[in-house]
């Protein structure tokens, strides 16, 4: 079962003391290390057809 983004943002926490994150459209950006702790692409809208998760989840 895939993390969320609150457990990517707790785990990662837990393993580098920083606490400084962005929700961006792709997944969690961790601002100290500068790169994605989580990929997702849970924010992008029921339109999209761009990433392969999006075209799964959304049928087509």
């Amino acid at each position: 079962m895939p993390l969320s983004r609150s457990e990517a943002k707790t785990q990662h926490t837990a393993q580098t003391a920083h606490t400084q994150f962005s929700d961006t459209v792709y997944g969690v950006l961790c601002a100290d290390c500068k790169n994605y702790i989580l990929i997702d692409h849970t924010n992008c809208p029921p339109v999209c057809r761009t990433h392969e998760t999006c075209r799964q989840a959304y049928g087509s």
